[in-house]
């Protein structure tokens, strides 16, 4: 059903304590899930619970080893560089988002997507209770900064990641994650499951040319709950990855076959980033895909169809994003449910409750878009390019608060979203003084939106001047730069228009975006 929410801001609270444990992994005995299992403190109480589901976009670690040249330390990039100073940010950041669920004490239960995989075992963090014992003193700002050690350089980033949740008040989280494939791969992230239930039991699932589906046992109260995290091949819309994503999902029904064979009133909870959008198969009617054709994923809330409801029919269709890719609304990011949260046993999905978990100011800019993670200047900057997703279950009955949803009304197309929608709703500054600062002073404004008098210096490559400095720029709508856009301001204006930016930093490199034009000035 259909809900809107608003989003409290809340304070910074305490510091946790762990207890470890391991797992192994299906395919391969010989290599662990790594795992971490908390102490009582914290354990969640048996009203409602929250599961989130989060894209951190490139969440490294700082041991210098990674698939990425981006990711790793290199002084001589300078503010270009990654940093420990930006890890900081990501993983502050990060926590920040995640203190505006259950009044700061986090969710119960979140997915993560997209954690470096470690490829540095040896120096892997196999007791997450003397980890943070041993820091507890601490806070991430120091461990990174004034207090840094290398003998700090081989912690994992789910290790740093748990640190950052206990530094802010999020404490009694039971981690697993899949260990890595070894750099030859290719496959540089891993997925995650933080858990304030225990976990019974669980299981790992290579994918071809995708990150492993991490499955895990949850015990809520003595009820089974069983996740499946997942992130599958990129580029959602590239068609000719999609027959890899129809592998991905193939991999992923088959188990939810076989746990459904076991309990067809089992309650199951499919998480992540699929990199398809919940409607993919109208967006491409041409092909078979991985999220609708082969998992069966659809809107029909009562099960007539398939047997996997996507909650993101629980919003009206044009709030339906989670990511914003060259001015379109995407739905990357999924939670998807069985008929067994919707009987009469057990755990149920709380009606109406599936929302974006968004802070005004803080992870969306002025339009509702994520705030991208952005290493520019000093800090870094930014979240994630994916929104995190977030719904309620509790114990008991499933009770709807309105008419189930049929799943009719997805559209055949991508919906549009731009600046020029919210013109007449913003307060738009002046932004002559950012040709002033410096890539250090720049970064504060990214994902801000101003207004300046440029001149347009060439389309290809597309540069423009604001003041005395050329820019670099770029443009998410390709109508900017048609011949009814910026060239015939070139033609009939030299070149003078007034346009909507938006700061930026690719690869190291200061931009601008250019998000609309206002006219001649």
């Amino acid at each position: 059903m259909a809900a809107l929410k608003h989003t409290i801001f809340l304070p910074v609270l305490a510091t946790l304590s762990l207890a470890s444990a391991a797992c192994t992994a299906q395919e391969n005995p010989q290599t662990p899930v790594t795992s971490a299992v908390v102490s009582q403190e914290g354990a969640p109480s048996s009203k409602d619970f929250a599961v989130v589901t989060y894209n951190l976009e490139n969440l490294f670690d700082v041991d210098g080893i990674a698939l990425f040249n981006d990711y790793k330390m290199d002084p001589e990039k300078g503010s270009s560089g990654y940093t420990r100073r930006k890890f900081q940010t990501k993983l502050e950041g990060v926590a920040q988002v995640l203190q505006n669920v259950n009044d700061g004490a986090g969710p119960e239960v979140i997915l993560f997507a997209e954690l470096e995989a470690d490829f540095t075992p040896e120096s892997t963090v196999a007791d997450y209770e003397s980890f943070l014992r041993a820091h507890q003193h601490q806070t991430i700002a120091s461990m990174l900064g004034a207090e840094w050690s290398e003998d700090y350089a081989g912690y994992p980033a789910s290790a740093w990641l748990l640190k950052s949740l206990a530094d802010a008040g999020m404490t009694g989280y039971e981690v697993v994650t899949a260990p890595s494939r070894g750099m030859d791969s290719g496959i540089a992230h891993t997925n995650a499951v933080f858990s304030k239930f225990p976990i019974q039991s669980v299981e790992r699932h290579p994918l071809q040319q995708a990150r492993d589906i991490l499955e895990a046992e949850l015990d809520v109260h003595g009820q089974p709950l069983y996740v499946y995290v997942n992130h599958w091949k990129s580029g959602a819309s590239n068609p000719e990855r999609e027959h890899i994503r129809v592998d991905n999902a193939s991999v992923l029904r088959r188990l939810i076959d076989a746990r459904l064979a076991a309990d067809p009133q089992a309650d199951v909870i499919i998480a992540g980033d699929l990199n398809s959008h919940y409607n993919h198969s109208l967006l491409y009617p041409e092909m078979e895909t991985g999220i609708n054709d082969i998992l069966g994923s659809d809107g029909d809330e009562r099960f007539q169809q398939n047997d996997l409801y996507n909650l993101w029919f629980e919003l009206p269709s044009e709030l339906r994003f989670s990511e914003v890719w060259r001015g379109h609304r995407g739905t990357l990011m999924h939670l998807i449910l069985t008929r067994g949260l919707y009987d009469g046993a057990g755990i149920s999905y709380i009606d109406g409750s599936f929302e974006k978990l968004i802070v005004p100011g803080l992870n969306t800019d002025a339009i509702g878009r994520p705030i991208k993670w952005n290493p520019g200047g000093e800090t870094g900057s930014g979240f994630s390019d994916h929104l995190p997703l977030l719904a309620r279950f509790k114990l008991g009955p499933f009770s709807a608060t309105g008419e189930l949803s049929r799943g009719d009304d997805a559209p055949d197309y991508e919906r549009k979203l731009n600046v020029s929608e919210y013109l007449g709703t913003l307060d738009l500054q002046d932004g002559g003084f950012l040709s002033d600062l410096d890539d250090t002073q720049l970064a504060k404004h990214v994902a801000q939106l101003y207004r300046v008098n440029a001149v347009v210096k060439s389309i290809k490559p597309f540069r423009i001047q604001v003041g005395e400095r050329v820019w670099r720029a770029y443009y998410a709508d390709r109508s900017i730069i048609a011949e009814e856009g910026l060239p015939s301001y070139q033609k009939n204006n030299a070149g003078k228009v007034r346009l909507i930016v938006q700061p930026n930093f690719y690869y190291g490199r200061s931009q601008l975006i250019v998000e609309d034009i206002l006219g001649e000035w």
